[in-house]
């Protein structure tokens, strides 16, 4: 079966900065699973799957638009200036990273304007703005199930329960 739209792909992926250094790769992370075409992934990934088969590999060059976007694309965020610390002098154009979500990943904040009582900061991706290279592998492909297609994204398959004991 070739990956088609609509179709939930599972694949491994080294993620290369532009000196070809990994920077990112599920020997750590594990596979990644999505259904294609319902913008799950960086958007250069999904397109670049399609009309792979199981087995296939692919490396291939994305810029920025095709990736993580560029950094003056990224959303915008009010936040209270009590949330950061006091002697903190924050500029427009200081850049920091924070830990966000329950996973803690990393998230680059850019401070668009500061005042005493809020701060509006920009958020990107850290690899917003680069060209970065993969090598992605077709781990599995098969059709999305309904409920997949409902949600708008895959969905894992909790374990097989354990085999019964067995009668002595």
């Amino acid at each position: 079966m070739k990956v088609e739209t609509g179709h939930v792909v599972t694949l491994t992926y080294d993620i290369t900065d532009a000196e070809g250094e990994i920077i990112e790769s599920s020997d750590l992370s594990g596979p990644v699973s999505f259904l294609v075409g319902k913008g799950a992934i960086i958007p250069g990934l999904d397109k670049r799957v399609i009309g792979m088969a199981k087995g296939e590999e692919k490396t291939f060059e994305l810029p920025p638009e095709e990736a993580f976007g560029r950094p003056e694309d990224g959303p915008t965020k009010d936040l209270g200036r009590k949330e950061f610390p006091a002697e903190a002098k924050l500029e427009e154009g200081m850049r920091f990273e924070a830990g966000m979500g329950a996973g803690g990943q990393k998230i680059l904040l850019e401070v668009v304007s500061a005042d005493d009582e809020k701060v509006t900061v920009r958020m990107m991706h850290p690899l917003a703005g680069q060209t970065i290279g993969m090598s992605v592998s077709v781990v599995n492909v098969r059709a999305a199930t309904a409920a997949e297609k409902e949600a708008g994204r895959a969905i894992s398959a909790p374990p097989p329960p354990p085999p019964p004991p067995k009668k002595k």
